[in-house]
């Protein structure tokens, strides 16, 4: 194996992998301290949450979709539980699909300005360097299924966000992109969450966690030794010519 892959490999599964030792850590300090019943800590967390007002969960997107603090923020677990938290409230679901999306649309036009006026010392102090210069690569090869495939993920979106303003995509075209990327996954994870969210945390329980950094390490090790580097998507085909029709407009 090509040892610059596995050390990309090594450094993108370090996030998971500490997860991974925290779980177990967890785990067996549950034999030792006595910690509340798994079906009682989801019931208070649940009802913690449904108790917080919406523009409490707007904020939290906000800085979760952030470039700086986005990547520490642990957003997403409470925007999911605010979901699953709605239960069966449909009218509650789409208005926080609604505050959560318009939330993210700021944050990641904030990201796009922060790259745009060339805040490089920020972008530096923080590590981000290397992944602003690979995915502005990705960008110049297709803006579309680049924002598209990575605003599943508000981290990663946040990130390709800084990098089309550092590239000076125009800004009509990465928010166009951006509103149909965001409406798409909050819209697609809201159905996961509404459909099996509950089950999830009730079935799986602790382990819920377990599962969600073995499909990511599974994710991480599919990209970087599995995928074909040249191997071209539906999407990215679509990416073109929606592209092409916004430069033809512009």
């Amino acid at each position: 194996m090509n040892k610059q892959k596995i050390k990309k490999f090594a450094k993108e599964i370090s996030i998971p992998l500490i997860l991974l030792i925290i779980y177990f850590i967890f785990f067996h300090v549950q034999k030792v301290v006595s910690l509340p019943a798994q079906d009682a800590l989801i019931e208070l967390t649940l009802d913690y949450i449904n108790t917080r007002s919406i523009f409490f969960i707007f904020l939290i997107a906000v800085v979760e979709g952030g470039l700086i603090l986005g990547q520490y923020a642990p957003g997403g677990v409470v925007i999911s539980l605010s979901i699953i938290s709605a239960g069966g409230d449909i009218t509650k679901i789409a208005l926080l699909c609604l505050v959560i999306s318009l939330a993210y649309l700021i944050a990641y036009g904030i990201d796009y300005f922060v790259g745009y006026y060339g805040i490089n010392r920020l972008i530096e102090k923080f590590g981000f360097h290397n992944s602003i210069l690979k995915y502005k690569r990705l960008l110049e090869k297709n803006v579309f299924s680049t924002i598209f495939f990575s605003y599943w993920e508000t981290n990663i979106a946040s990130i390709v966000a800084a990098s089309a303003g550092s590239l000076k995509v125009s800004f009509k075209k990465f928010f166009l992109y951006s509103i149909i990327g965001v409406l798409f996954w909050v819209t697609f994870w809201a159905i996961i969450l509404f459909f099996f969210g509950n089950i999830f945390l009730r079935i799986l329980g602790y382990q819920y966690l377990l599962i969600l950094v073995i499909v990511w390490i599974s994710f991480i090790f599919y990209k970087n030794f599995i995928k074909k580097p040249d191997e071209e998507t539906i999407m990215e085909k679509i990416g073109e010519k929606i592209d092409e029709k916004m430069d033809i407009n512009s």
